[in-house]
């Protein structure tokens, strides 16, 4: 048995054919002329080897195969539709995917609000958190692994483009009953004999290592776990103590669960970048998810500072 084939424009001809009822109409439909269509639907029953209409009825009555091929049209053309309006979109930056990595523990407590009002006004953008936490998230944009990346450092790179998010400031978080909880600024040596909790991340990760304790040459006892939760709970027993951002303890600090201290007198602050692709640079989606999750954040996460690069 040879193949057979359809084209979509044979899809659009037996549409119009059941629509109209009419071979003339049809061809006004589908701007062909009558003779022409004629033949297009000739080539159509001559590749399955059927007549798919009875030729002297009035309105057309299509046979068994015909039926089967207009049901067919009804199922392959919304799609068809669907994927012609992607390939017009997307080079205009209104459709593709979204894919996010993150190299920050506490990011997801302020990355969905934006996530959900982003979905709201690009329906055709697959958005997407690349799964797990990453020490390279800018590794991932240059394989093509993700398309959007939030980190705390700029890495200059050619083929990479770093906007800035915000700034905002770590706090120390010990028990209400703890020692420490009776001074309102830590300093280094404060950490010196304790055990510090943290999430399990490289060292040059971690802001109050890189900035407070190594310049002191001071290197505490570490404690780590994934979960600021879990943090939390070691912090409230008196089994350690912690540096997060603040809006991420502000929720344990209503409930009383925890207190917040300053880290050194100017305080210990940390940044957050988004960094894309450079050929991604003129995908309007991805200007708008910046500047979507910039707005959220300010206006959902307290104690915020405007970044600059």
């Amino acid at each position: 048995m040879k193949p057979t084939f359809l084209e979509f424009r044979h899809l659009k001809t037996l549409l119009a054919l059941k629509e109209t009822g009419s071979v003339s109409l049809a061809a006004k439909r589908v701007y062909l002329t009558q003779s022409a269509l004629s033949h297009q639907i000739k080539l159509i029953e001559e590749q399955f080897g059927l007549p798919l209409f009875e030729r002297k009825s009035n309105p057309l009555r299509f046979t068994s195969a015909g039926e089967r091929l207009i049901r067919l049209a009804n199922e392959v053309m919304p799609k068809v539709v669907d994927l012609s309006l992607i390939h017009i979109s997307e080079p205009n930056g209104d459709a593709g995917q979204l894919r996010i990595a993150v190299e920050c523990h506490t990011c997801f407590d302020w990355l969905m609000p934006a996530m959900d009002e982003f979905r709201r006004h690009w329906g055709l953008v697959e958005l997407d958190i690349v799964s797990g936490f990453h020490t390279d998230p800018v590794g991932l944009l240059l394989s093509h692994r993700a398309d959007w990346a939030i980190v705390s450092e700029v890495e200059y790179n050619d083929d990479v483009i770093f906007k800035p998010l915000f700034s905002y400031e770590m706090v120390g978080i010990c028990s209400k009953d703890h020692p420490l909880a009776e001074k309102e600024i830590w300093d280094a040596e404060d950490f010196a004999d304790e055990t510090w909790v943290t999430y399990p991340v490289p060292d040059d990760m971690l802001d109050l290592l890189r900035k407070v304790l190594k310049p002191k040459g001071i290197n505490p006892t570490r404690r780590t776990t994934e979960l600021t939760i879990a943090m939390i709970q070691l912090v409230a027993s008196r089994r350690g103590i912690a540096t997060i951002p603040y809006w991420a303890a502000l929720p344990y600090l209503e409930k009383g669960y925890v207190v917040a201290r300053k880290v050194t007198k100017e305080g210990l602050y940390s940044n957050l970048y988004a960094a894309i692709r450079k050929e991604d640079e003129s995908l309007s989606y991805l200007e708008d998810f910046y500047q979507t999750v910039k707005a959220q954040s300010f206006s959902t996460l307290p104690g915020l500072s405007v970044l600059d690069l």
